[in-house]
């Protein structure tokens, strides 16, 4: 069965460039070997990001990427079966996005903003959703 997994975390302060692209090499390297995809969305030093995949493989790496370093808070917002995946074309796709950009994708100004209700985030799907629409496949 396929489940998607939403999670928010808090990056570590002073998170660069260079730290961002040895997450995304990282959590690309893996989702190819695993068949997971997914989208990392950063904004103001927060993270949130959506993973695709296999029920108990999602599980594991949730649980790795919690005991990651460079991130901390986390909250799951959403874990559920589903049907399709959103970023089929993505072993991990990213978009960094400043005020105005989230404006433009979402009421929320902030991902600490986004709840969760009984492991469904609607929110952050619509988020997911909104963006997905605007990457192209890679």
């Amino acid at each position: 069965m396929l489940y998607e997994l939403i999670y928010r975390s808090t990056a570590k302060p002073g998170t660069t460039t260079e730290d961002l692209e040895d997450i995304l090499k990282t959590a690309r390297d893996f989702n190819q070997a695993n068949d997971i995809t997914g989208c990392l969305l950063y904004h103001g030093g927060q993270f949130l990001q959506i993973l695709e995949g296999n029920f108990q493989v999602l599980l594991d790496l949730y649980d790795r990427i919690k005991r990651d370093p460079r991130h901390r808070e986390f909250l799951l917002l959403h874990m559920k079966e589903t049907q399709q995946r959103m970023y089929s074309e993505w072993t991990m796709a990213f978009k960094s996005l400043d005020q105005n950009q989230l404006s433009t994708y979402s009421s929320v100004t902030a991902f600490t903003e986004i709840e969760s209700n009984e492991k469904e985030s609607s929110m952050a799907k619509d988020l997911f959703q909104a963006i997905s629409t605007d990457l192209v496949g890679g």
